[in-house]
């Protein structure tokens, strides 16, 4: 089992979703954890945001980034180094399933802009975590003896099931439900790969799952199951998305991955 979400990023979350928090609250938890406080510092004076006086308190960046921002960073920072290491059980290397997730968390989050669909926030952290059970199963992959031919004939989904009777996205929606994160993740990242079966957050879903699949067009995390991960057309007939505004997605989201990649500062 992976440990819970860091205490500190625990503790920011709960300020921020509380609507009674302030700033100066949050600062003084984000202070406290030096790799939160150099990063939140590092969005602020980034050129990203155009700030052309430089800002040197936490407090100050809470007030220039907004809450929103600081959500997304300190729940990206809580899975980082987790999901930054190589998986060779699912033929990654070091950094492809974290870029991975950070593409599927900004493409998600494009989507629900574009399309107004007011689900920004849980479609970033949905995204960022839809693969997080991988994280448990690749340990196991690596000791289990079978023939890996089984991959060129049967879709990872089909392997995991049939390998540990269940597949990585159900792992991750009962990890996601043991860390307490609300229920349209818990079941956006059950379903993240067949948004028709979920039993509601239909778009949120087929929101994570289109931006899955833009990563594939990247050609970023595949790992050993190649493109073997097929489309779910009812995804974009869902959202009102053609192939079209897939494409169009990936490279949006190849500009913004660039970007957050280099604010987070994970390589």
């Amino acid at each position: 089992m992976l440990p819970p979400i860091p205490e500190t990023a625990q503790k920011a979350l709960a300020i921020i979703r509380n609507p009674e928090t302030n700033a100066a609250d949050l600062a003084d938890i984000l202070a406290s954890d030096q790799v939160l406080a150099a990063r939140v510092l590092r969005w602020a004076n980034s050129a990203y945001y155009g700030m052309e006086s430089r800002i040197v308190t936490v407090r100050q960046a809470i007030v220039i980034l907004g809450m929103n921002v600081i959500q997304e960073l300190v729940m990206a920072s809580s899975v980082s180094d987790q999901m930054n290491q190589p998986l060779p059980g699912y033929g990654l290397k070091r950094g492809e399933l974290w870029h991975h997730a950070l593409g599927t968390a900004v493409g998600a989050q494009l989507i629900s802009k574009q399309y107004c669909l007011k689900i920004d926030q849980e479609a970033y952290y949905a995204g960022l975590l839809c693969d997080i059970g991988k994280l448990i199963f690749e340990k196991h992959l690596r000791d289990i003896k079978w023939d890996r031919s089984e991959w060129d004939q049967r879709s990872f989904l089909e392997v995991e099931r049939a390998g540990f009777g269940m597949d990585h996205a159900t792992l991750g929606s009962e990890l996601a439900h043991h860390w307490q994160l609300p229920e349209e993740l818990v079941t956006t990242i059950a379903f993240h790969h067949e948004p028709q079966l979920a039993p509601k957050h239909q778009k949120l879903a087929a929101a994570v799952h289109i931006a899955d699949i833009s990563m594939k067009v990247l050609g970023i995390g595949i790992g050993i199951d190649g493109l073997r991960y097929p489309l779910e057309q009812e995804a974009l007939s869902t959202l009102n998305m053609s192939w079209d505004d897939l494409f169009a997605l990936s490279e949006r989201v190849r500009v913004h991955l660039a970007r957050a990649k280099e604010l987070i500062e994970i390589n």
